[in-house]
């Protein structure tokens, strides 16, 4: 008889560096023209990056160029945590993406749904877009995550999302 035990660790994300999923549930699912890049800890840039949309028969149109939102309400030079994802050439034009972001963080876990939309024109090369979440009051000098997930689905129609 084999008795075990598992230990699992909350992950630190720094500025700069990239994810370190040590002990910590990180997970991403994307379509192959819409890749995740890196998550990070950082700040909430000045000004403000735009809200995302978060109703599924409004997706924000992504331009033809590589631009930030944020996922909620935010304040500059707050912590955050924020996902880049890359846009490929061959991303299907006017095609709505759903994203769904999890992060647990500081004892609670937060659920982010929002939606965008491919551009109306085919990229003359990959885009990378960031989305921000404020951390807030997470921690003053480090956001600790313990759970991270992104999930990238693929609507059939704008508006007609999984």
């Amino acid at each position: 008889m084999a008795l075990g035990s598992v230990l699992g660790a909350s992950a630190l994300f720094g500025p700069g560096s990239t994810e370190d999923g040590q002990g910590a549930y990180v997970s991403e699912s994307t379509p192959a023209y819409w890749t995740w890049q890196e998550t990070l800890r950082g700040t909430i840039p000045a000004p403000v990056p735009a809200a995302v949309s978060l109703a599924a028969h409004v997706p924000t149109l992504l331009p033809a160029l590589a631009t930030a939102y944020r996922l909620a309400p935010a304040t500059a030079g707050n912590n955050s945590v924020r996902w880049v994802f890359q846009e490929a050439t061959t991303t299907p034009r006017l095609t709505e993406l759903e994203l769904r972001f999890t992060v647990g963080v500081a004892g609670s876990t937060v659920k982010i749904t929002a939606y965008v939309e491919s551009a109306t024109t085919v990229l003359g090369a990959a885009l990378d877009f960031t989305f921000y979440w404020d951390a807030g009051t997470a921690g003053p000098t480090a956001v600790t995550v313990a759970t991270m997930q992104a999930t990238v689905l693929v609507c059939t129609a704008v508006g007609v999302c999984p």
